[in-house]
Formats: C-alpha cells, structure tokens, sequence
C-alpha cells in the first residue's frame, strides 16, 4: 500500500506542475527597433479579475515588469557611471543621466476598460509609440 501512495505521489509531482505551466498564456508582444535596439513591449494577461503585467524589454533583457496599476506613470533613472562599463546601447547617449519615461494609459468605453496604450521614452528615443492592447 505504502508503495502506491509514493508512486502516486511522485505521479502527481510530474502532472500538477506540467498542467499549471500550460494555463498561463504566452506575453502578447509588440517590438519596434530603435536605433541598432529591439524593443518588445509586452502584456502579460493575469486572467479574470487579476491584474495584468506590462513588460519592457529590450534585447532580449528585461527592463522592468509592472502590474497594471502602477503602469500608468513610470519613470526610472540610471546614472551612467564612468569609465569602461557594460551599458544599454540606448543607454549612450552623451549624458550622465538617463531616464526611461512612459506609461500604459487604460482606454474607456462605456464605462468600462476596453484597452491601454503604451507609450515610452528612453532618454531622447521614443522606445515605444502609442503600442495599444485591447481587451477582449
């Protein structure tokens, strides 16, 4: 009997986690290339009544993850060190400091939420413009 409860449990070790993995969907994405930079914009759907994530990446690097409410009014700050450093491209722009600003406005109809846009600047290049995702 003992041997079928480890059995059974080392079964339901290999399923539960394999059925969980496939119920969250892809990150729906928008990419632009800015300057030599691939940028993706990304919503990651967080179900009914959840909330959803918007992603920033560029490069294939995450930049940051923000749950709906506080994507609304984002702005990071990096100040650039001296010397040899590992920077962003979008990054080296000739300045000490840089900033990534931007949001992801919700869009109303009749009352209800139906989409947000997106739109984000890193430093003096417009990293994302105006990417719009609806909801269904």
């Amino acid at each position: 009997m003992r041997k079928y409860s480890v059995l059974f449990a080392i079964a339901a070790s290999l399923v539960v986690p394999a059925v969980w993995a496939q119920s969250k969907p892809a990150p729906e994405c928008r990419s632009q290339q800015v300057e030599k930079s691939r940028v993706d914009m990304c919503l990651a759907h967080g179900g009914a009544f959840q909330h959803d994530t918007y992603m920033l990446r560029v490069d294939g690097t995450l930049i940051f993850a923000l749950t709906d409410d506080y994507a609304e009014q984002v702005e990071l700050t990096h100040t650039v060190p001296e010397g040899l450093t590992i920077e962003y491209p979008l990054s080296k722009q000739g300045e000490k400091v840089v900033k990534i600003t931007g949001d992801c406005l919700p869009e109303s109809k009749d009352g209800a939420e139906v989409a947000r846009v997106c739109n984000f600047h890193w430093g003096k290049y417009q990293v994302v413009k105006d990417q719009r995702f609806e909801f269904q």
